[in-house]
């Protein structure tokens, strides 16, 4: 175990080969994963209009629900990541535990106030009497099972922060395997199965996760050793939830900057007609499917730093958000090449109108030369977490989507028309990716930071025989990045 745990050290070896071999398997599960969604959509659609529309009208509660793992995951990282830098595996074990049974409580109170609220939630955000049937049949059981669906994202998060991102891709894609055999199978009641429909649907995740949430258990509780079962006492308890929270809260947050400045966007085109709107909308999911590798390097450098941080080594951080920077912009001028020259081709596939597809090569145009700036964003983002600077990642996202995303896409339309909006959205990710890369890399702390320190035990208390550990090693903050 120790030699295995060695050769996943992050704060030994080439930093880039570290960036890569995150990078590379987690690219494959991020692809999985979104063909589920892909497949999920052909089967329930074969169901009818009503039930197509029910299901993706969840996608953007669904996705609210997943910023909260994201930032549960986020938090998780950081606190371990930072532990193993140090080379305190008791102290890793303790916060890693924590990180589950904290997971497992919010996830638990989410679960309640969903079932309870699908009702009002849904009609408030505009779901028609058609509609909730279909609503209700599929977030019951999503809410029901969400801790197997959040159980494997912590538990891979944890992996992920102790340099292993193989096992965590193969549980992405098990998932997605085993998703995508159930759906219709359980949608259609094919062989044995019962004929569920949209329940189906919502079922085979349930499933699908369940499945890899005991496989991702299983390793962290035998092969990593990873979950103490010991009771640390209330003090230390609440003081690693504190500090998962500390870093955790704020990125969930922060996750969901990027979706609002796209629905700015969005809002900017919606005035230029429909097959604007639709070009934009099919310029962007391309694009999106394009960087992947840009989100999986937002995965994956928060153990880097982490690591390297909490053992002190600022060098080896700043050069992994120097070689990070280095590799978007590597992948996104070769996503851009790429997807000017088939933009003739694409188009047509999407989309049926003469409108949209012009709208949608203007964008393949344009758009992707600038978008190494994006991911320039979410690696300083994600980096600053591993770091336990969280604030410092949520003003990296404010800078690029609420400073620059929305008002230069607006500002574009009005001075562009359609056009205008996509240059908009072209400078904004330019003049970011810019910014943040000279500032990151010349005039922010890259030290890690712990939260406030935890209050020591009485000496009475201690007297008496408690067995109470001590506090966790404590680093100062600068009082801007306090939360």
């Amino acid at each position: 175990m120790a030699a295995t745990r060695a050769a996943r050290d992050l704060t030994q070896g080439p930093v880039f080969r570290h960036i890569l071999r995150m990078v590379i398997p987690m690219s494959f599960g991020i692809v999985a994963m979104m063909l589920v969604g892909v497949v999920d959509a052909y089967w329930v659609g074969r169901l009818g209009t009503a039930q197509q529309a029910a299901v993706q009208f969840v996608f953007p509660v669904s996705m609210l629900v997943m910023s909260i793992a994201i930032g549960l995951g986020a938090g998780a990282v950081s606190v371990v990541a930072r532990a193993a830098g140090r080379g305190d595996h008791g102290r890793t074990r303790r916060v890693a535990t924590d990180a589950v049974t904290l997971s497992f409580l919010v996830v638990l109170a989410v679960s309640v106030l969903g079932v309870v609220m699908i009702d009002p939630l849904f009609r408030a955000l505009g779901a028609t009497e058609a509609m909730m049937p279909f609503v209700r049949e599929y977030m019951v059981i999503w809410f029901a099972g969400i801790v197997f669906i959040v159980g494997p994202m912590v538990a891979s998060n944890l992996l992920r922060a102790l340099g292993d991102a193989v096992i965590p891709s193969v549980i992405m894609i098990i998932a997605a395997v085993i998703n995508m055999i159930l759906d219709p199978l359980l949608i259609f009641g094919w062989g044995p199965f019962p004929r569920m429909e949209v329940e189906g649907a919502a079922m085979a995740t349930l499933i699908s996760n369940l499945v890899v949430f005991v496989i991702a258990m299983v390793i962290l509780i035998w092969r990593e050793k990873l979950i103490d079962f010991s009771f640390p006492g209330w003090s230390e308890l609440i003081w690693n939830w504190r500090e998962i929270a500390r870093v955790g809260a704020p990125a969930a947050g922060s996750n969901m900057i990027g979706p609002l400045a796209n629905t700015a966007v969005f809002a900017a085109m919606a005035g230029f007609g429909e097959p604007a709107v639709a070009g934009l909308g099919v310029g962007m999911r391309v694009e999106a499917l394009a960087i992947i590798p840009m989100f999986a390097l937002s995965g994956s450098i928060g153990p880097i730093t982490g690591q390297n941080g909490g053992a002190g080594l600022t060098d080896r951080v700043r050069e992994a958000f120097a070689k990070s920077f280095l590799f978007c912009l590597g992948w996104g001028l070769f996503v851009a090449v790429v997807l000017a020259a088939l933009s003739p081709l694409l188009a047509p596939a999407f989309l049926p109108g003469e409108d949209g597809q012009a709208m949608a090569r203007a964008y393949w145009l344009i758009a992707p030369f600038a978008v190494a700036g994006y991911g320039v964003a979410m690696a300083a983002a994600a980096g600053f977490n591993g770091l336990g600077r969280p604030l410092m990642g949520v003003a990296v996202n404010v800078f690029r989507g609420v400073v620059l995303v929305a008002p230069l896409a607006w500002l574009g339309g009005a001075l562009g028309g359609a056009t205008g909006v996509i240059w908009g959205v072209f400078a904004a990710n330019l003049i970011s990716g810019l910014i943040i890369a000279a500032v990151v890399l010349r005039l922010c702390p890259l030290t890690a930071v712990d939260g406030r320190a935890r209050r020591a035990p009485a000496a009475s208390t201690l007297s008496a025989g408690s067995d109470a550990p001590p506090a966790p090693p404590s680093r100062s903050a600068p009082d801007g990045d306090r939360p």
